[in-house]
């Protein structure tokens, strides 16, 4: 037992001293760059005296770092009052780190930095909150295509999302020619695949049997009635069959958004259940009444008519953009 006191004792005494080490070099450290910044001030001051020239650029840099530090503390106003009024509706989990990743955190303040007006601080702002609430959504290289997003891309791709349902936009619903398409795959927003991709419905029945198609998201869904099937099934209308039966299934084509994509378009507003009623809509048009229906999570069906074609989506209020900051001359 004494042996074991003393083998603690000599832990507890090193631990102690170790401590101590560690916070005598801070203090060390602290004390350095101190005198360092007294130092370098001097030596500034005196050569200001007499060059002008010198005070100017002087005075810029200090200006353009107060700018800087005023466009991230903006920001995270901005992030704080997002995570107020939008709570995250996910349970934390149990694995989920407590502090944000240092090398993100750095990049975001970097970028932050430079969002000169409410707009840009605003994207910057959601872009933090939404990583607060979901660690691990926004990769170094996510930052980066954000950051460099030209100002058509950035229109495209908030067009684009307004029809969005989940992580794709179904070819109905498109509105964007294929030229468009492959700007978007291009700045790796959206997946460019030689084979349109899909999604597929489930085969149902109601309660009194009868046989409908279905699909849904966590708050939303559709259905559409087997027979008969809405003619726009078995026409051509659309290219490459954008709503087709294969396989016993009713398909529609869609296009799916990257990795990229799906982080981005998290911050971007939309209206997920106009989406649903506008493919609806399109679906149901020269098909009987009641072929058609969808439901808001909780509620009831509701059918849908081609005459909810006309909500046509509009890209935002013009109060968020993802479109890029323009440095000013100081930066």
């Amino acid at each position: 037992m004494s042996a074991l006191d003393r083998a603690g004792a000599r832990k507890i005494d090193q631990a102690g001293l170790e401590d101590e080490r560690k916070a005598a070099v801070h203090r060390a450290l602290t004390d350095t760059q101190l005198r360092l910044i007294a130092a370098s001030a001097k030596v500034l001051e005196e050569r200001i005296q007499d060059d002008p020239e010198l005070a100017g650029r002087a005075l810029m840099v200090f200006s353009r770092a107060e700018r800087q530090a005023e466009n991230v503390e903006a920001s995270l106003l901005l992030a704080i009052e997002d995570l107020k009024n939008k709570p995250s509706t996910e349970a934390d989990s149990a694995d989920s780190p407590d502090t944000l990743d240092p090398e993100f955190l750095n990049r975001w303040d970097l970028y932050a930095s430079g969002a000169t007006s409410e707009v840009v601080r605003e994207k910057w702002g959601r872009i933090l909150s939404s990583e607060i609430r979901k660690p691990g959504s926004f990769s170094l290289k996510t930052l980066r295509t954000i950051d460099e997003l030209d100002h058509e891309t950035a229109i495209l791709f908030e067009r684009f999302c307004q029809s969005r349902i989940g992580s794709w936009v179904p070819e109905l619903l498109l509105g964007l020619s294929q030229a468009e398409l492959s700007d978007l795959a291009q700045a790796g927003l959206i997946l460019e695949t030689e084979m349109p991709m899909t999604v597929s419905f489930s085969d149902t029945r109601n309660a009194a049997g009868v046989k409908w198609w279905a699909y849904g998201t966590k708050a939303f869904g559709i259905v559409i009635r087997q027979e008969p099937l809405p003619p726009i099934v078995s026409t051509k209308k659309f290219s490459v069959d954008a709503i087709k039966m294969a396989e016993g299934k009713l398909m529609i084509n869609v296009t799916s958004l990257s990795k990229v994509g799906v982080a981005l378009a998290a911050i971007i507003p939309y209206d997920e259940e106009g989406a649903y009623r506008r493919l609806a809509a399109v679906i149901a048009k020269d098909a009987e009444g009641g072929a058609i229906a969808i439901r808001r999570l909780g509620d009831d069906w509701v059918a849908v008519t081609a005459k909810d074609e006309d909500a046509s989506p509009t890209p935002g209020d013009g109060k968020f953009s993802l479109v890029r900051e323009t440095p000013d001359e100081a930066s």
